[in-house]
């Protein structure tokens, strides 16, 4: 059963939000470009018309060519300076956008939690949740135990675990620092391993920030394993 996180009752794909916004940013390139494309095209052709016009109704031919041309040059400057504002204005933006994210990334790297999940042998949570397709045969149905552990840069408080049965997942609230883990155990249906049985874990840090990290449990040459995601950075709170 493939899992899909939802936010609010709606679905929630942050490679797709990601792509949005690279998309929007091409567009707003794109739409500056067409400006100052437009711009330039018009004071050619503004400083052509203008030479045109005004020699047309010329009487000394030393004297207003000489004023012709300061009056084409003084609107060029003008336009051309507009251009060279915007390019000036792109050049500044993008380059506080690509230091600001830098700054917010290796922020978030020094504080960022990374919960690795592994199947456990010696121990007997308490807690628990269902996984993969439902089934109302108790025969058909394995409990598998497991760690939690929190092998991140920094403490996290888990929100939500998502399972796939409900819109918002099932409230999970465990405070894990780092090296600690937590112990919980899944009921899953052996026969939906070989194709792999998905959950994922919604959580926060030390700044607030959002994540969900997803894990798929496979049975992989008649091993039971646990395939651990990278975290997907949703919002901050």
């Amino acid at each position: 059963m493939m899992l899909k996180t939802k936010r609010f009752g709606l679905p929630y794909d942050p490679r797709k939000e990601k792509k949005q916004k690279k998309k929007l940013t091409k567009h707003i390139i794109i739409i500056l470009c067409l400006i100052v494309l437009i711009v330039s095209t018009s004071s050619l052709l503004f400083s052509i018309t203008i030479r045109n016009y005004v020699s047309c109704m010329a009487i000394n031919e030393s004297v207003d060519s000489t004023w012709i041309s300061s009056l084409a040059s003084y609107w060029g400057g003008i336009i051309g300076g507009i251009i060279s504002g915007i390019f000036s204005f792109l050049g500044v933006f993008f380059t506080i956008k690509y230091y600001r994210e830098s700054d917010e990334q290796k922020e978030k790297a020094s504080i960022q939690p990374f919960l690795q999940v592994t199947i456990a042998t010696d121990i007997n949570p308490k807690r628990g949740f269902s996984l993969g397709e439902e089934t109302d045969k108790m025969n058909q149905t394995m409990k598998l135990p497991v760690i939690i552990r929190n092998t991140g840069n920094g403490f996290t408080t888990t929100l939500v675990i998502h399972t796939g049965f409900n819109f918002g997942g099932f409230s999970y609230n465990k405070v894990i620092t780092v090296g600690e883990s937590e112990n919980l155990f899944f009921m899953i249906n052996p026969n939906n391993l070989e194709k792999g049985i998905n959950f994922s874990i919604q959580y926060i840090d030390a700044m607030r920030n959002e994540y969900v990290q997803e894990y798929t449990i496979k049975n992989d040459h008649k091993q039971i394993g646990i395939e651990c995601g990278y975290p997907e950075f949703l919002e901050q709170r």
